[in-house]
């Protein structure tokens, strides 16, 4: 959800039915597996996912769209229902598994649609958010906070209010730590200080959602799984806005033939990036075996400088572009990456795209919907 579009009718629309002869199933009752050989500090359950109804919110999204691959690769059995406004997500994203999901054209920012979309389902799994770049960021704090807040609140909510949920996914961020925070970054810093101030309303918005799931786990037990994820990058995401993010902005100029390409400010500030495949795999995974509101850094390990990134998006691009940087432009936190030893210990999350090879498929993917007369 990237815009301040509403749908007209506050009642869910353009509802997808589930595939014919199929039918949405509540929770199972599994006994737990002692010889899944979990990392230590995991909870889950032998065949977790089969028959399960599961709730994506935001998930004709970028993100959202790889997160329902991700749960149907792993057993097919899976209910998936997607709940998203389409204001920034595209029932495209969802064309390779289509036929396999339902989908609700909705605003999760009215508690009614909420529990509309709550009801039935075993685990949900939010990732609605709204999601712009550094500039708009700095210009619309209240806006951030104020649709950033309301969607993880209602969807909460709706969970807990249905009483059907045995697990929630609450999709917080890195941006939730502070300008000063060490680096790498551990998840004891999530609320050391204020967040970072270009994104302030959006990193006080995830951290108010961690506070409220841990406030919903303490009340009512609900199981809630808090992941922070870096930065994520892949097909799929909104190479078309102006407020883009930094890989897509470079890879869009790039590819227009911009020369110099113009990079803000001055190439020092640093990022950690996560290929969202990898993203969407340790999502499920924490998902799943997560159940105590303990945050979890979700990322690729590696910190890289800004100029150096745009440096490998020109070479990969095969471009022979000058590179010009924008001191004076927005240019976001000095430095940030996250410590993800913990994902390691607790899920064995390890990344398996690296970043030249994530940004190659992003390259190509990119390249061949622009042949197609499409940029996202």
């Amino acid at each position: 959800m990237n815009s301040d579009k509403r749908p007209t009718d506050s009642s869910p629309l353009d509802a997808r039915p589930w595939p014919q002869g199929e039918r949405c199933q509540g929770p199972s009752d599994r006994t737990f597996s002692s010889s899944l050989g979990l990392p230590r500090g995991g909870e889950a359950r032998e065949n977790f996912w089969k028959d399960k109804s599961v709730l994506v919110t935001g998930g004709a999204g970028f993100a959202g769209s790889h997160v329902v691959e991700e749960l149907l690769r792993r057993d097919p059995s899976v209910r998936v229902t997607v709940a998203d406004d389409l204001s920034s997500g595209k029932r495209e994203n969802l064309r390779p598994v289509y036929k396999k999901v339902r989908i609700i054209r909705v605003d999760l920012r009215e508690l009614k649609n909420a529990v509309t979309a709550c009801r039935g389902q075993a685990v949900v799994m939010h990732l609605a958010a709204r999601v712009w770049g550094v500039d708009y960021n700095q210009k619309h704090p209240g806006a951030m906070f104020r649709d950033n807040i309301l969607l993880s609140a209602q969807v909460l909510e709706a969970a807990q209010s249905c009483g059907e949920a045995e697990r929630f996914l609450m999709t917080s961020s890195v941006c939730v730590y502070p300008r000063d925070a060490a680096v790498p970054t551990p998840e004891s810093e999530g609320f050391k200080g204020s967040p970072e101030p270009t994104n302030e309303g959006y990193g006080w918005a995830k951290r108010m959602g961690e506070f409220l799931a841990r406030a919903y786990h303490k009340e009512f037990g609900l199981k809630v799984a808090i992941v922070r994820p870096a930065n994520a990058y892949g097909p799929r995401d909104h190479f078309e806005s102006q407020d883009s993010h930094v890989i897509c902005a470079l890879i869009r100029r790039v590819n227009r033939g911009d020369d110099p390409l113009k990079v803000w400010g001055d190439g020092s500030q640093t990022r950690s990036f996560l290929y969202v495949e990898d993203f969407a795999r340790g999502l499920v995974d924490a998902c799943e075996r997560l159940t105590t509101c303990d945050p979890v850094n979700l990322g690729g390990g590696d910190e890289v400088a800004i100029g150096a990134l745009a440096e490998a998006i020109v070479r990969l691009s095969g471009s022979k572009a000058r590179i010009e940087f924008e001191p004076s432009r927005p240019s976001g936190q000095p430095r940030r990456a996250c410590d993800a030893s913990k994902a390691g210990d607790l899920l064995g999350f390890v990344p398996k795209v690296p970043l030249e090879e994530g940004l190659k498929r992003t390259i190509e993917w990119y390249r061949a919907r622009m042949k197609k007369g499409s940029p996202s």
